[in-house]
């Protein structure tokens, strides 16, 4: 008719209403629907699933576009949100429709179920409740809403229902009549929960934990919050039951348990409330709950799921000790976050995901994703839950190393990785890591996705509440050691903690163990095998929210008087507490970093300079870099003269390492002219000279500076000073002078110093400084020999120098006996090495090198790209090449001139002039660390 408008269709409220709904959504204890397509308990995205719920929750409204768009992808952009809501309404009417059969109803302002279409257990379980059909009721609710989904409105639609079946469940259940002695209907009450989301890393764990529970009596799963446990616990009581399809043959063979049930003690606070939960969970009213659950379970072989038992522990014992004792073929699997501690308990601790193992740094790239995902648990779970946040989220080669970073960091806990993943919606997994590393956004807020309270659900929405809910159980005196702890930032051993804590080695070992038996500190092995005791960053992060700040203040300032007691015994013993420094490093730097905000910049000082010799003279390394920043921010405030010239002789050190060689003849010539004696003068005249060295200019100043230092150290009776100076002379002998006949004479002294001094790893430098004299020598094999095992013993003592050095070497003397690929590998581990350890100036020299192996093993475009970067960084940053240098390069570029041409080699040079350091590195250490 002319001049008519067409109507909406969800304007069409005449249209037939079907006799029975087309599909049945179920939501409670799982998302699923059935219907003419069959049954669905897949879905292609979360957004459908999504989508889904919230049509058949309401399906008598229309939903305005924008609405949803809001409450499926909060915050996108309305362009992009329309865009997915497009897509994730096509697939969901693709899984529904077909036949004739119309399910949703849609325009361009909003979205709605066809009338009579949809039907859904969660509006069927409120209606039966308002009608007083309680039983019928109970049986409705088949778990919480939406299990596995976390969205705001999700959770809160889920706590009101969950509130509706807990006052429900207060309702005494109706007994039968007497007159129908028939057996009632099961009831699902003690049901096994049932888990939406997929299952990661569970094969060997629920195993094991099977023979466990089969063999004991009382088995507690014992991790902390997140770690997982409920789930392995109820994966691993079902297939107690009945078989699953990830157990191993002839496990199905096995005897079963007659019956299982699970029991929820989230809200239980005494015995009295946790026997109700059992008896209710197994069906069984009235007085005296102990006796009636033994007798309802004589002759039947149970398993019974106890979850979230540790606000019990210490309250309850004595009622499962008695369960067990009254009912002779029944068996209690427990989670707790705390070890219960009673006779009989065989504790399955859980620890979160197996972690793949952590690859150097350059070799990260490397890894291939799909390997990652197969591999490892963790990752594999961090991308399902990703692409169910985003649906177009793929692993690619440059996020797998940035990924696995991310569950390492997370120390494979699968809901913090859950929660991570969840912000893939917004974040790229490289923006996620940097957040979560530097700190400027609290790791508690980074993973959350809102609610309150403390239902399972709740509790289960961010690890703040997860970790509140732990530190609600601790009594003062551990919520004080807890508070000391979060000093740390890294693990400490017992005696740091002590210290801290103010507390005896006892008391303090004492409180420890508690605490790791409440899941809130783990305890980790060091190097040399003792434990080492620290928090989870979320954990951390939370206990410093809620100690005060002269509390927190005090417990630095006693690791700080820790610091420095240790510095003074480890001075005392010489290198022989190399290892022992070394282990305490990391809160050596966390402490002087930090001291600045505390106006404890002296204390910082007297610590390092105490320390000097660990870096001067025992590895040879410089500082890191922002504890170089720190230390320089000091200097000004030093007012001691010995200490100010030690220091900045440290310091001169390590910018010389580092590449700042201007800065540190600076430092050095400050040092010089602070020195107050022959000891503290050999040190400063040294690092001036090094400087030099390092530098490449002006060569001939550094024979007085060291002559002068030389006769310093001597006066001072100071033989440490004595080898590293003769050191240098040696170095310039060699680099500046060509002269290796004078060098070797100079490298034998110091070899033969370092073994009268005991130090076998400045021995062994000593051995690799002559073994590069018989390479100009022409003694190659004696050199390699030697080189070899110069390598060999670096690494077994964890001397950076040592091994970055004899790499270097060994990677000359097999590329002038022409073995390439020799070659090539041991120019690679110097790459490595002194990239990993921030030895900028040794990554300038083996990237110098590195293009000859390359070009020897037929990779030339690589080789002559590298030369490009390596010749032009060298000279910027150092100067020109001294002799040995120069002649390896031009080695080098004439074998690659042959090879590709000159026009073609000049392209490629070009090219690698533009890369940056970084880029270079990874070129260096192969394609695939360069396409990453």
């Amino acid at each position: 008719m002319a001049g008519t408008t067409p109507t909406s269709p969800l304007a069409q409220t005449h249209a037939p209403v079907a006799a029975a709904p087309a599909w049945t959504v179920r939501l409670l204890g799982a998302v699923e629907a059935q219907g003419p397509g069959g049954r669905i308990t897949h879905w292609p995205s979360r957004a459908v699933a999504l989508l889904l719920a919230r049509l058949a929750l309401a399906p008598d409204r229309s939903h305005p576009r924008e609405a949803l768009i809001e409450l499926l992808w909060p915050g996108v952009a309305l362009d992009v949100g329309r865009n997915r809501l497009r897509q994730a309404l096509s697939t969901l009417k693709s899984l529904l429709e077909g036949a004739g059969i119309t399910v949703l109803l849609a325009d361009r302002m909003a979205v709605r179920a066809a009338p009579g279409m949809l039907a859904c257990d969660a509006i069927e379980f409120e209606r039966l409740l308002r009608a007083g059909h309680t039983d019928r009721a109970r049986q409705a609710y088949r778990g919480e809403l939406m299990p596995g989904h976390y969205d705001d409105w999700v959770l809160e639609e889920r706590g009101r229902l969950e509130s509706l079946f807990e006052r429900l469940e207060a309702l005494p259940l109706i007994p039968p009549a007497a007159a129908a002695p028939a057996p009632a209907p099961p009831t699902l009450a003690g049901q096994l929960p049932n888990h939406w989301t997929r299952l990661f890393g569970v094969e060997i764990n629920a195993s094991r934990l099977q023979q466990l529970v089969r063999r004991q009596r009382l088995v507690t799963v014992f991790g902390a919050g997140g770690s997982g446990k409920t789930r392995l616990a109820v994966e691993a009581a079902r297939t107690l039951k009945q078989p699953s399809a990830w157990e191993p043959p002839g496990h199905d063979s096995e005897p079963r348990f007659d019956r299982v049930a699970f029991v929820s003690l989230i809200d239980c606070t005494d015995a009295d409330l946790a026997l109700d939960a059992i008896a209710g969970a197994l069906g069984i009213m009235g007085q005296q709950p102990l006796a009636r659950i033994a007798n309802a379970l004589v002759g039947q072989q149970t398993l019974l799921v106890l979850d979230n038992f540790e606000q019990l522990v210490g309250r309850a014992d004595d009622a499962v000790l008695q369960l067990l004792t009254d009912t002779a073929t029944l068996h209690l699997l427990v989670t707790s976050r705390q070890r219960l501690g009673i006779d009989g308990e065989h504790v399955f601790e859980l620890a979160g995901l197996a972690l793949p193992d952590a690859p150097a740094a350059s070799a990260a790239p490397a890894v291939a994703a799909d390997d990652l995902v197969s591999s490892h648990p963790a990752v594999a779970l961090f991308t399902d839950r990703a692409r169910a946040a985003r649906p177009d989220f793929v692993l690619g080669p440059r996020d797998a190393p940035v990924v696995l970073a991310l569950v390492q960091l997370l120390a494979g806990m699968p809901l913090a990785i859950e929660l991570a993943a969840s912000r893939m919606r917004s974040l790229t997994p490289q923006a996620l890591l940097g957040l979560l590393s530097e700190g400027s956004t609290p790791m508690l807020d980074l993973l959350a996705r809102g609610g309150s309270g403390h239902s399972l659900a709740q509790r289960h929405a961010s690890m703040r509440h997860v970790v509140d809910w732990s530190w609600q159980q601790l009594s003062p005196p551990l919520a004080d050691l807890m508070g000391a702890l979060a000093t740390f930032a890294l693990p400490a051993h017992i005696d740091t903690v002590a210290a801290v804590a103010a507390l005896d080695l006892r008391s303090a070992r004492d409180r420890l163990e508690q605490l790791r038996d409440s899941s809130l500190v783990v305890a980790r092995a060091d190097a040399a095998g003792s434990s080492r005791y620290a928090l989870l960053q979320p954990v951390r992060e939370f206990v410093l929210e809620r100690v005060g700040a002269e509390a927190a203040a005090q417990a630095r300032d006693r690791l700080r008087h820790w610091l420095v007691d240790f510095a003074q015994r480890c001075a005392a013993r010489g290198h022989a507490a190399i290892n022992e420094v070394d282990a305490e490093l990391p809160l050596i730097y966390a402490a002087v970093v930090g001291a600045a905000a505390d106006g404890a910049q002296q204390q910082a000082v007297q610590i390092v300079v105490t320390l000097r010799r660990h870096w001067e003279v025992d590895t040879r390394a410089g500082l890191p870099l922002s504890v170089l920043q720190a230390l320089q921010d000091a200097l000004p405030q030093v007012t001691d003269d010995a200490q100010y010239s030690e220091l900045s002789a440290l310091l001169a050190l390590s910018l010389a390492l580092a590449g700042a060689v201007g800065e540190a003849e600076q430092l050095a010539e400050r040092a010089l002219a602070r020195a107050p004696g022959p000891r503290q003068r050999a040190g400063a005249l040294l690092r001036r000279a090094n400087a030099i060295i390092f530098s490449g200019k002006d060569l001939s100043r550094v024979d007085a500076l060291l002559d002068e230092a030389l006769l310093m150290a001597r006066e001072a009776g100071d033989l440490e000073s004595e080898g590293l100076i003769l050191r240098s002379q040696f170095l310039v002998a060699v680099n500046r002078d060509d002269d290796h006949v004078r060098a070797e004479p100079l490298a034998e002294q110091v070899q033969s110093l370092w073994e009268r001094l005991g130090h076998r790893r400045n021995a062994y430098s000593g051995l690799m400084d002559r073994a590069s004299c018989w390479i100009a020598q022409g003694r190659r094999d004696e050199a390699a020999t030697a080189l070899a095992a110069c390598e060999q013993v670096a690494r077994q003592e964890r001397f950076a120098t040592g091994y970055i050095m004899s790499s270097w070497q060994l990677g000359r003397v097999s590329l002038q006996l022409r073995q390439a690929d020799a070659a090539l590998a041991a120019f690679r581990r110097c790459v490595e090495g002194s990239w990993q350890h921030n030895r900028l100036a040794y990554v300038a020299d083996a990237l110098l090198l590195t293009p000859g192996g390359l070009a020897l093993t037929g990779e030339l475009e690589a080789a002559a790209r590298l030369q490009g970067f390596a010749v032009a960084h060298w000279q910027k940053h150092f100067g020109p090449f001294y002799r040995d240098l120069a002649r390896d390069v031009c080695f080098t570029r004439r074998v690659l001139r042959h090879a590709l041409g000159p026009v073609r080699q000049e392209a490629l040079r070009l090219e690698g002039a533009s890369l940056t350091l970084p880029e270079a590195v990874a070129l260096a250490l192969g394609p695939a660390t360069a396409a990453a």
